[in-house]
């Protein structure tokens, strides 16, 4: 499907912005041990087996990738990219399984009753997050595919910390290599981009088949903005859905009702006609670089361009793109301008 696109010229002359939408997924998979048949399963579960040993918290995780080419022009340096909004929209298969939560539960609720640093969860249900994904054993998002596989082991017997994609947060440079896969036995918060809300359904209701999960990434969290202007660069973004739901009644759940969520795949035969195929909207603007003016030269007119653009605290001044506008964006301006490039 080709992306729905409005191109907006900024009235600065200085960025394009482009607002749209990919309307469906480019790769969707269950990222599972015993998945089968990866990458064309119709419904896409997502669960936790809490203290199993041999299986990771995050048990049941569902990669979802969007190429973005069509809609922004790939191949430009990250830096150049400023990420204005960002949503990812992902529908529910499952009719009645799972309660709503659309707020972030610390990590301390999914302690067990009897552990240090407990806490009882204030609300009902569990979360469904939003991560950046994160790559081992030589695979990065340009060649992990659908049918990839999922670890280099056998699925039996079960390991630990062991898929080549993964759920993650980011590291001390801003990449997305730290696992949270384990983050609950590990005892440290994981933040996702965004939790999944939508406005129609009641917190602690059952989540009817149909309903619609909406994540608007919090580009204010460090590094998510430039971890998405990395991906737009490459002109492909992947995200990492996942959840903490009790496998009960499924894989590693033992007895008991389904209490997890079920997404719909791009594979499902109801997913684009019934309109439940995940989607990617943007709204981005892309800057020229050191070439602030865009005049077809790096010169003082471009210092004097940026400076007046960073005073005014407008978005492309974020130069280095870590969320804010200060100092550090003038020592990255210059370092391009010194270049004479971007």
């Amino acid at each position: 499907m080709s992306a729905v696109f409005l191109p907006v010229l900024a009235a600065s002359g200085m960025a394009q912005t482009v607002a749209g939408t990919v309307p469906a997924p480019a790769l969707d998979r269950w990222n599972y041990p015993f998945a089968s048949q990866p990458g064309i399963e119709v419904a896409i579960p997502t669960f936790a087996a809490l203290r199993q040993t041999g299986f990771d918290d995050r048990d049941a995780q569902f990669l979802l990738g969007f190429d973005t080419g069509t809609l922004v022009p790939a191949g430009l340096p990250a830096g150049r990219y400023v990420i204005e909004s960002a949503t990812v929209t992902i529908h529910v298969s499952s009719d009645l399984r799972f309660e709503y939560d659309p707020s972030f539960d610390s990590v301390t609720t999914s302690y067990d009753v009897a552990e240090a640093g407990y806490q009882i969860d204030a609300d009902a249900g569990k979360p469904v997050e939003l991560f950046p994904v994160g790559y081992r054993n030589g695979f990065t998002d340009a060649t992990f595919g659908e049918r990839s596989p999922y670890s280099p082991f056998p699925a039996f017997p079960p390991r630990e910390g062991v898929r080549h994609a993964f759920a993650a947060a980011f590291d001390p440079s801003g990449l997305p290599t730290t696992d949270i896969s384990r983050h609950v036995r590990q005892r440290f918060e994981a933040m996702p981009l965004a939790v999944g809300v939508n406005s129609a359904l009641t917190p602690g209701a059952l989540v009817p088949a149909g309903s619609s999960l909406t994540f608007t990434i919090d580009l204010s969290m460090a590094n998510a903005a430039g971890y998405l202007a990395r991906g737009l660069s490459a002109g492909h973004v992947r995200f990492m859905v996942s959840s903490l739901h009790a496998a009960s009644g499924g894989p590693g759940g033992g007895t008991g009702d389904v209490i997890y969520p079920t997404f719909f795949s791009k594979e499902n035969p109801l997913a684009a006609p019934g309109g439940y195929l995940s989607s990617l909207s943007l709204r981005v603007t892309a800057h020229p670089g050191a070439d602030f003016n865009i005049d077809g030269g790096v010169d003082g007119a471009d210092i004097e361009a940026f400076f007046i653009a960073w005073q005014a605290g407008e978005s492309h001044a974020d130069f280095n793109l870590d969320g804010g506008i200060d100092g550090s964006d003038i020592e990255s301006f210059f370092v391009a301008w010194e270049n004479g490039g971007g």
